[in-house]
């Protein structure tokens, strides 16, 4: 008995059939980084009211169906993306390096205020007064996950009688926020964006000079 003919994927309509389409190029890996990244900038530029999937899809140079596979709404969309800044500190992060913690902690800052990402926190903390409820709740956890090392690492400090007790988190995070903000209003109108290299060079001086004042003010010197 002859065996059956094989089954052509193309039916009579010309159509491939489901099953003849199952392979295909492998899911490019960088796609979820590329959208959420595109989705950062956008939010960044135009804010929540101009904030659309379809725009982000472009930006990201990714289909929109891809997109929506991932997240059907803006809303969840912008969390996802808020989430990358809203990072923890590293865990090779050593606590007991305070000079390299408040380092670290002063790059977040400057990052914050003047990197890539510099527009998106200002407009999130702008509009979590007039939009839902998530959103001031996702600026709160922003605000804590950039700070967490400052907490983290003068509690330590504190903790093995390097600082004394009388040295607050709040201060030195104020006294990192207020340097940057006064080197933005001392240089406005700059025409191009600082280098990595120059924002690197602007959290080692921050954290250089409240370095000085920790250990002015302390009756216990800083190693």
């Amino acid at each position: 008995m002859p065996d059956p003919p094989t089954p052509n994927p193309l039916c009579h309509t010309g159509r491939v059939s489901s099953k003849a389409t199952t392979r295909g190029r492998p899911a490019d890996p960088t796609i979820d980084e590329r959208i959420l990244k595109a989705a950062l900038s956008l939010y960044g530029q135009v804010g929540w009211a101009g904030f659309n999937l379809d725009a982000t899809a472009r930006r990201a140079g990714v289909s929109k169906t891809a997109l929506y596979r991932r997240w059907p709404t803006k809303e969840e969309l912008l969390l996802a993306a808020l989430e990358r800044v809203a990072e923890m500190p590293p865990p090779w992060l050593d606590l007991d390096d305070l000079p390299s913690c408040l380092t670290y902690a002063a790059e977040q800052v400057v990052d914050m205020f003047i990197g890539p990402k510099a527009l998106v926190l200002p407009r999130v903390l702008v509009e979590s007064v007039h939009y839902p409820r998530w959103l001031d709740e996702k600026v709160q956890q922003i605000v804590r996950a950039r700070f967490a090392v400052v907490h983290q690492v003068l509690d330590a400090a504190i903790e093995r009688g390097e600082l004394p007790p009388d040295v607050t988190p709040e201060l030195v995070s104020d006294l990192m926020i207020g340097s940057v903000v006064g080197r933005m209003i001392r240089t406005p109108g700059r025409d191009r964006p600082l280098t990595k290299a120059e924002r690197d060079r602007q959290a080692q001086d921050i954290a250089d000079h409240i370095l000085t004042v920790l250990r002015r003010d302390s009756s216990h010197p800083v190693a």
